[in-house]
């Protein structure tokens, strides 16, 4: 799993108070940022994660276990310049005092981000999607990950580790065929009766990894698509197929679930043949399930003999 950091870039001015007096403080100005945190696309490695994140932050500056807001779905977006994820507007260390942070990507646009509150003020859960659900029957499906709860004392001007995890499953398939003269192109795979879009709900926990829960929408069948599709309806592949060098079209996310069914269109020497692969167990959130599908080519081949000639007497004629 991929670790997002907290950085305190440090910045000096004063501050004086608004009142008569001669008191002045003069202190440091924390900004909150973050390091290395996609633009539509999969997360499959650390290097793709680009995507901008919703931080939902509360305080408790007396320290006595009771917090207050101090930001909720605070926006933070990559900067090239400092590769760190800064806050849109900045966002600033308070000068002591505990501090909750909790995450979710990407920052919601279409959909509602809700989070709520303990009768002491921490961070009880998120509700994404409430509203609005998250849907992900688009062509450029997007991750959706959430992070473990964060607690830190304030300020901090070290990283500070934030964790995340992925809330779908991935599904990829392969294709290849046996060694064989004959033309075998995959024509289209898609996965039937799956669940796309719903409403996620993340629960942090003090010290340990938070946990997260889909309520699903209505059930789809989706394509596995080309990189040159046009939309979620354009799962037309037109792959010819090699014995060496597998052929993989684009991953597919999907809400955790019990597995469903493959059905696979392909066509060898021009003849159409439809494959239906009924899978069983569940799908489990944060994992990437593989199917490699090998397409066997048997070739018509006739053994041909003849049986010997039974001998007739037809009789002797003489003419």
């Amino acid at each position: 799993m991929k670790k997002i950091f907290l950085f305190a870039a440090a910045a000096m001015v004063s501050l004086s108070s608004c009142v008569q007096s001669e008191e002045v403080y003069t202190g440091s100005l924390n900004e909150m940022g973050f390091k290395s945190a996609i633009t539509r696309g999969i997360i499959q490695t650390n290097d793709d994660m680009t995507y901008p994140i919703a931080v939902t932050a509360v305080w408790d500056d007396a320290k006595d276990g009771n917090f207050t807001s101090y930001f909720e779905n605070g926006k933070f977006v990559y900067d090239d310049g400092t590769s760190l994820w800064k806050g849109e507007p900045a966002r600033y260390w308070p000068t002591s005092g505990d501090m909750q942070f909790l995450a979710v990507s990407p920052y919601p646009v279409n959909s509602d981000l809700v989070p709520s509150y303990k009768t002491n003020g921490e961070i009880e859960k998120f509700v994404w999607g409430g509203t609005n659900a998250i849907d992900n029957n688009i062509k450029d499906q997007h991750d959706v990950i959430f992070s473990d709860l964060l607690s830190v004392e304030a300020p901090q001007t070290a990283a500070q580790p934030l964790l995340f995890h992925h809330a779908y499953a991935q599904l990829n398939v392969t294709f290849k065929k046996t060694d064989s003269a004959a033309a075998v192109v995959v024509k289209s795979v898609a996965v039937q009766g799956v669940n796309l879009s719903g409403v996620l709900t993340v629960t942090p926990a003090a010290g340990a990894k938070s946990t997260a829960e889909w309520q699903s929408g209505l059930t789809v069948s989706r394509y596995f698509l080309p990189e040159s599709a046009t939309g979620v309806e354009d799962g037309t592949l037109d792959a010819t197929l090699e014995a060496a060098t597998p052929f993989a079209p684009q991953p597919v996310l999907v809400i955790p679930s019990a597995q469903t069914k493959i059905v696979i269109k392909y066509t060898i020497d021009g003849h159409e043949h439809i494959y239906t692969h009924t899978l069983s167990g569940n799908w489990e959130m944060g994992h990437k399930y593989t199917y490699n599908y090998t397409i066997n080519v048997n070739e018509i081949i006739f053994d041909c003999t003849v049986e010997d000639w039974i001998p007739v007497d037809g009789g002797s004629i003489t003419i």
